[in-house]
């Protein structure tokens, strides 16, 4: 298939056959699966650009299905979801979801949204293979805590971390950029390519799953230090 194919799982035949002529008219590929069980064959078969995931699927719930794509690939993937609530984005974002879009939604913002990821997705699989196999440029370290960009591999004190994609590229921004304040409509145009600002919710669980993850006391952070009003801060000393 064409290297832009978006895979859309969505029970809801209606609202597929909406969200899918839309992206074909802005030139995409377009894989449909009503089930978490076709979604995981054609995730094998075709290594979508990006994945737009329903909550509610007949077989499988969608954060379940979430985690098991996570395990075969690094695409976007943005749930659509009728179930909006805080909680629901930041177990949605937990499990390995790069956005979270409320229904009913805007064709207009999904696209962008989805335009954005893809090109993103794209811009960094082509970082990677440009890369010289023996160069070190690929690798950040900060102390205790180092990223192999190449492999998307994150260590802290040795041990292998398990982040999603979009968490590890926040984690990689915040060492690029030790000791600055970046406010969060700064790391949505930096990380996640948005030039409009959308729901900064977003950055704050991320930002969240990070600390978890790597040991950062999330009630008392010393790591990615938040700011109140301001930001966020990343304090290269102290880890």
């Amino acid at each position: 298939m064409n290297e832009q194919t978006i895979l859309h799982v969505e029970d809801e035949r209606e609202i597929r056959e909406l969200v899918g002529l839309y992206l074909k008219k802005e030139g995409f590929q377009v894989a449909e699966a009503s089930t978490a069980k076709e979604a995981f064959q054609l995730v094998a078969d075709i290594e979508p650009t990006l994945i737009l995931l329903d909550v509610h699927l007949p077989d499988i719930d969608g954060f379940e299905a979430c985690r098991c794509i996570r395990q075969t690939t690094e695409a976007p993937i943005i749930f659509l979801s009728c179930k909006d609530s805080e909680m629901d984005r930041v177990i949605g974002l937990s499990v390995g979801g790069d956005d979270y879009v409320g229904k009913p939604f805007s064709m207009n913002e999904l696209l962008a949204r989805v335009k954005v990821h893809t090109r993103r997705y794209k811009q960094l699989q082509s970082a990677v293979t440009q890369e010289e196999p023996s160069s070190e440029r690929h690798i950040l370290r900060s102390r205790s805590i180092v990223l192999d960009q190449k492999r998307y591999e994150c260590y802290v004190r040795g041990e292998l971390v398990q982040l999603s994609p979009k968490e590890f590229e926040l984690l990689a921004f915040f060492m690029k950029h030790p000791h600055q304040v970046l406010s969060a409509d700064q790391l949505l145009q930096s990380v996640w390519g948005y030039d409009t600002v959308v729901d900064t919710k977003t950055v704050s669980v991320h930002i969240g799953n990070i600390r978890r993850k790597i040991g950062d006391d999330p009630k008392h952070p010393r790591l990615i230090v938040t700011l109140r009003r301001v930001g966020y801060k990343f304090d290269a000393d102290v880890y």
